[in-house]
Order: C-alpha cells, then sequence, then structure tokens
C-alpha cells in the first residue's frame, strides 16, 4: 500500500491543502486562552464600511503576531478588509483576520483596511466561537480589568 503524500500549496506551511484541513474550512486566531472563528468574524463584519489602519498602527501590532515570512509574499491582497475586535475596559483591539495580507501591504506600502467589530460584536463572537459560558467568564475578567499602555 502506498503511503498518502500531500504538500503544502505553494510549497508554504501556511497554505493547507484543500481539504486536508483537520476540519475543512475551519479557521480561528487564538489570543491567549480566547478563540476566535474567522468564519464567524467575517459574517458578523459583512457589508459594514472597513477603515485605514494607520501604518504605524499596524506595523506596531504585527510586532506582536506571528508572520511566516515565506506566506507573506503569496497571500492575495484583493481578498477584503481584515477584522479587528474591541475589547472592554480600553483592554485592546486586536486583528484577528489579515495579519498576513496586512504585512504584505506595509511591506509593498499599500493601504490595509480592517472591519472594526464593537464590543458587542465581539462579544457575540466570542460566544460563538468559544460557548458563552466560557466567553462571558473571559469577557467579565476583560470587563473588570485595567488598560495597559502596551495593549493594542
Amino acid at each position: 500500500m502506498a503511503s498518502l503524500y500531500l504538500r503544502r500549496h505553494n510549497d508554504c506551511s501556511r497554505c493547507p491543502v484543500i481539504g486536508a484541513e483537520d476540519i475543512p474550512g475551519v479557521e480561528y486566531f487564538n489570543l491567549k486562552w480566547m478563540r476566535f472563528s474567522i468564519r464567524i468574524a467575517r459574517e458578523i463584519a459583512f457589508g459594514r464600511t472597513p477603515v485605514l489602519v494607520e501604518p504605524t498602527t499596524l506595523k506596531q501590532w504585527l510586532q506582536n503576531v506571528r508572520i511566516d515570512p515565506e506566506h507573506v509574499g503569496h497571500v492575495p491582497l484583493n481578498v477584503g478588509p481584515g477584522v479587528k475586535i474591541t475589547f472592554p475596559a480600553g483592554c485592546g483591539e486586536p486583528i484577528i483576520d489579515g495579519n498576513h495580507r496586512a504585512a504584505r501591504a506595509l511591506r509593498e506600502g499599500k493601504s490595509f483596511f480592517v472591519v472594526v467589530l464593537d464590543e458587542a460584536d465581539t462579544l457575540q463572537l466570542l460566544r460563538r466561537s468559544m460557548g458563552s459560558h466560557m466567553a462571558d467568564h473571559i469577557w467579565r475578567l476583560l470587563a473588570e480589568s485595567k488598560s495597559h499602555p502596551d495593549d493594542l
């Protein structure tokens, strides 16, 4: 019996072979103990007006996420805006979708836009991604915390 060998698309560690994902079509952004479904985030963001992310803010944010330089070179820029969420108590507005596109846009001197989900939308996203019990617990902890100068 021959073994099955699946190469990555573009020979890139970030580009899976279509249909070979653990759960086909499911993509998440993990931040500490939180998990955000990209599909649900895009669903909530659909039809909303994107806003420009200033290059200095974008550069500062990208220093805090894992970017695969090999993936940046071929990721398309024309697939729409990214998605940024809003935590309570001024605890930050991280970009959860589009970080590699943002890195490419920044590298090429192009504009990058995001749809910003407000706190209510972010809580809805978290509940739908992780379940209400865990999401509400995390949200209470965030709401009771104090913002930090390094929160993005």
